[in-house]
């Protein structure tokens, strides 16, 4: 899937046409209670002081949030419905003319239902015919049940010539023959105000708009896909399947989360003219990562630096047949830009390290008979943290009784940032306590099924749930919650939700997760907070996914070959 911003810079309203955008803090915790007390407090004072803390993350905004953006335009800026509605249609018809530069020669039916959506697709079909289009319009309903805006542009269509018919269930399939012969449909039926399953009639309009999918017509959505629930990422019944779905004026949360993301093969956004004044009152909470917001994170390399400028890394991973997990981690600190990283693992992997990676410094640790680690490491771990600057856990660490223990031993002490992964996770869900003994520059890096664990809940209810899990969870807990999936969530503190953009189902693959958590550590190695860590780290290990896919291909993905597309990826990304 892809996205595109388009602006509209000429509609009608020319001095409020540019995108919503709204500038937000990188953190800003609510939680001083927190049990964590001064330290928490500390934290949230030294990301508020970074120079880097603000960014124009994108508003995605549920269809409540939307409506009540659109009432403070119209009501609060004195922004007619109606100008809104045109602006709409005609940014929609100027983004088809960068897909189709022949659009005027194109044959195009617009299936409008009878709310406001439908009347954004009458202003489609008018500026579509005044191009030269064959243009057809497809009424779900009568013309005399319109309303308002709607109402009034499709009398304006009418008066220009525009065919508008009509449908019902007896002459919904007496079109096929004109349809098949078309170029482009149009799917303006239902908006983000749908709240239940289609069904009876307008269930076999989405029928009738997918079953020319197999002559391969172009589908082009208006908003949001008709049928699909616009908040919960859910498919609640049938609908329409797109070949462009154009969202006006925010991404609604569907727009970026699975599986309803998933019937959307490319979005774009489209500037319909409100003001960004107008979200600030709307407590917006979730918002979606673009380049620009992680390049502002990274400053220029000084000249005059050196390795320890940028950090030491200590990584506490490894088993006996999964040191390869912990060799990825322990890379790709080093290949996000760290200084320098030091692998501790049990002694008898440590072997394998010594030649390479060369790059890496490894440090032997007493191991139990089954080659994890063990309890007699814990002073030497200790010893360890002395100097560092993040420390990485889990990657292949095993759930080893004695290692679970060393770990209850550990992780409290531990002061610097840390990143929990893999089996680090599965020992927290298991003593749950612990959570409240970590420092608050804590990121947690779960799949589904770990999360499932962290929770009790069910893998089936966090995957319908993602938004809220992962936001309510960093936000109990006051730490940073990187949720993996389709797409990667990055939960913060203070309960917003950032949304990444980047990856693939290539990176569905053993060792993936390992390199996300060195890339993460690595970052926040070199002064990046834990935040801006895990939200640039996301990207740039999903982007590594995305450039290797477009190069080879998603089946062929292996972990090694993130680390091996990391330098150019950052290439772009770094100043």
């Amino acid at each position: 899937m892809e996205f595109l911003i388009s602006e509209t810079i000429d509609g009608v309203v020319v001095d409020h046409a540019r995108c919503l955008h709204k500038r937000v803090a990188d953190s800003g915790a609510h939680k001083f209670e927190s049990a964590k007390g001064y330290k928490v407090i500390l934290y949230w004072i030294k990301i508020f002081l970074s120079p880097i803390r603000r960014t124009s993350l994108l508003p995605v905004v549920t269809a409540q949030q939307m409506q009540a953006i659109d009432r403070q335009a119209i009501d609060g800026f004195g922004i007619p419905g109606i100008t809104l509605m045109e602006n709409a249609g005609l940014g929609i018809v100027r983004e088809l003319q960068k897909v189709f530069p022949n659009l005027s020669q194109k044959k195009i039916f617009v299936f409008c239902g009878k709310g406001n959506n439908g009347g954004d697709g009458f202003v489609i079909a008018r500026h579509l015919f005044n191009l030269g289009s064959q243009v057809t319009v497809l009424l779900a309903g009568k013309l005399s049940e319109l309303k308002g805006s709607a109402a009034t542009n499709a009398n304006s269509a009418l008066n220009i010539g525009i065919q508008v018919t009509e449908l019902n269930p007896d002459s919904l399939n007496s079109l096929d023959h004109k349809l098949r012969h078309c170029d482009v449909i149009i799917d303006a039926v239902f908006g983000t105000g749908l709240n239940k399953p289609a069904s009876g009639f307008m269930e076999k309009v989405i029928d009738k708009i997918n079953q020319f999918e197999k002559f391969e017509k172009f589908v082009v959505s208006v908003d949001i896909n008709s049928g699909v629930d616009s908040d919960s990422g859910q498919l609640m019944g049938p609908h329409v399947k797109s070949d462009l779905t154009l969202a006006l004026a925010c991404y609604k949360q569907s727009h970026l989360l699975h599986p309803s993301a998933g019937v959307m093969k490319e979005i774009r956004l489209i500037d319909i003219g409100i003001p960004a004044k107008a979200c600030e009152k709307q407590n917006i909470h979730v918002h979606q990562a673009e380049e620009s917001d992680i390049k502002s994170y990274f400053p220029k390399r000084d000249p005059n630096s050196h390795k320890g400028s940028y950090g030491h890394v200590l990584v506490l991973a490894g088993s006996r047949g999964k040191g390869g997990a912990a060799g990825l981690t322990a890379l790709a600190v080093l290949r996000a830009g760290a200084g320098l990283c030091t692998l501790a693992l049990p002694e008898t992997c440590q072997k394998a390290f010594e030649l390479h990676p060369m790059e890496v410094m490894t440090v032997p640790l007493p191991e139990t008979a089954s080659g994890t680690l063990s309890l007699k490491a814990k002073e030497a771990i200790l010893d360890l943290l002395n100097g560092k600057s993040v420390v990485a856990v889990g990657p292949g660490i095993s759930t080893d009784p004695e290692t679970v223990a060393l770990l209850g031993e550990v992780l409290p002490q531990i002061q610097c940032p840390l990143v929990l992964d893999a089996d680090a996770l599965n020992a927290l869900s298991s003593h749950k306590d612990w959570l409240g003994k970590l420092q608050s520059e804590t990121v947690l890096t779960p799949h589904p099924r770990e999360m499932s664990r962290l929770t009790g809940v069910p893998t089936e209810e966090i995957q319908k749930n993602r938004v809220t899990t992962a936001s309510k969870f960093a936000s109990d807990h006051s730490l940073t919650l990187v949720l993996k999936g389709s797409p990667s969530l990055i939960g913060l503190a203070d309960g917003s939700v950032v949304i990444n953009p980047t990856g693939n189902a290539g990176m569905a693959t053993g060792g993936s997760g390992d390199v996300l958590t060195g890339i993460i550590s690595g970052l926040i190695a070199q002064g990046l907070s834990p935040s801006q860590a895990s939200i640039a780290g996301a990207y740039i290990h999903g982007e590594a996914g995305d450039h290797f896919a477009s190069s080879q291909s998603q089946t062929t993905l292996i972990a090694g070959d993130l680390l091996r597309c990391l330098p150019e990826t950052l290439k772009r990304i770094l100043p």
